[in-house]
């Protein structure tokens, strides 16, 4: 068990005690001690556990808890965050059809490979430009009277040192019909997104990059560019979204 000690901090390191036990935190979520939905150990059994104080114990747990990661029960305990008590419903979908119409129907496969990374996800996931990735492309489609359409075409850069386990066997497999990605993501390979920074723009799909993400040409775009964070906002999913915009909006409540 990791342990750290209040009289070591200052020769061990700069970072202020709290910091490093939230990394330590991290690291166990990140190696599965904790499942998405475990309650964890008590307070005070974890500042036993890692060596400091109680005080420490709760400014790291705090901060977990304001980045997603941990999620606090009045009376009951703190646990491992998970898609449901993280309302991904509400937080990572701000869009919808104009006619409040199901967005889409069934989801649709169209590949998974190992690529170099383009400039645009290496910055967004922290990486170098070129370095392997897993790009996984989608579509999204919507059954109408003149038969299915694209309602959106979704394009994942995946980290393969976090879904090493994401090939499209697995994914054909096991992904459910009820499923979010993300969802597919906590139950079958044990990643929960708990942040995401996101982006969006207008832009007509055309030429090279219609036909490599097999959409018609041209094809007019509510283009959403997600970053999403798993345990300690480590960047895990670069993502392009995008959205029909002939039939799209985009919905969201400031509180």
């Amino acid at each position: 068990m990791t342990t750290l000690h209040e009289a070591a901090i200052h020769t061990a390191t700069r970072s202020p005690l709290y910091i490093q036990v939230r990394d330590i935190l991290v690291e166990r979520l990140r190696e599965g001690e904790w499942k998405p939905g475990d309650r964890l150990p008590t307070e005070t059994e974890l500042a036993e556990d890692t060596g400091v104080s109680l005080g420490t114990l709760r400014r790291a747990v705090e901060l977990l808890v304001e980045e997603g990661a941990l999620i606090r029960h009045q009376g009951s305990g703190t646990y491992a965050a998970t898609l449901k008590n993280t309302a991904e419903g509400n937080r990572f979908q701000p869009f919808e059809s104009l006619d409040g119409s199901t967005r889409f129907d069934y989801r649709r496969l169209i590949s998974v490979t190992r690529e170099l990374a383009p400039a645009e996800a290496a910055a967004g996931l922290g990486i170098r430009e070129g370095q392997e990735i897993i790009h996984v492309v989608r579509h999204m489609m919507k059954k109408t009277l003149d038969g299915d359409k694209i309602a959106a075409s979704d394009e994942l850069f995946l980290l393969p040192s976090v879904f090493a386990e994401f090939t499209a066997a697995r994914y054909n497999q096991c992904c459910r019909p009820e499923d979010s990605i993300y969802k597919f993501y906590a139950r079958e390979l044990g990643v929960v997104i708990t942040s995401q920074h996101c982006a969006v723009r207008y832009e007509c799909v055309t030429g090279t990059l219609a036909a490599m993400l097999h959409v018609p040409d041209p094809m007019p775009v509510l283009r959403f560019a997600r970053i999403s964070m798993a345990y300690g906002h480590q960047p895990v999913e670069y993502r392009i979204y995008r959205l029909n915009a002939e039939n799209s909006q985009i919905c969201f409540d400031l509180r």
